[in-house]
């Protein structure tokens, strides 16, 4: 007699098996007590992956920051000088500086 029955293992360790199956979800320790195939490799990643990553409910929510650079700097006060800057500059906001002053100067359309 054959069964048909689908078997997913997801990333939180557990298994949802398809509608032939009546256990509901079984865990990764269950199904590699069994005579399932059950890939360890897999499995040992993605604990080690779930311990490096943590509990994303404790995670810290990233809050917008002002931008460091001012609206109404120009290209002359803020690269003409050798000086460094007196605090670093997220890449994306010095693109977003660039690309509006070429918008402005004619040089990036």
């Amino acid at each position: 007699m054959e069964s048909n029955v689908s078997i997913a293992l997801s990333f939180d360790g557990h298994v949802s098996s398809g509608p032939a199956a009546t256990e509901g979800k079984r865990t990764v320790e269950e199904i590699a007590n069994g005579s399932l195939f059950t890939n360890k490799a897999a499995i040992d990643w993605h604990e080690s992956r779930k311990q490096w990553i943590g509990d994303p409910s404790k995670r810290a929510h990233k809050t917008t920051k002002e931008p460091i650079i001012s609206w109404n700097t120009t290209y002359d006060d803020l690269l003409s000088t050798g000086q460094p800057f007196a605090q670093p500059i997220p890449l994306s906001e010095m693109v977003d500086f660039l690309v509006d002053i070429w918008h402005e100067d004619g040089l990036y359309e």
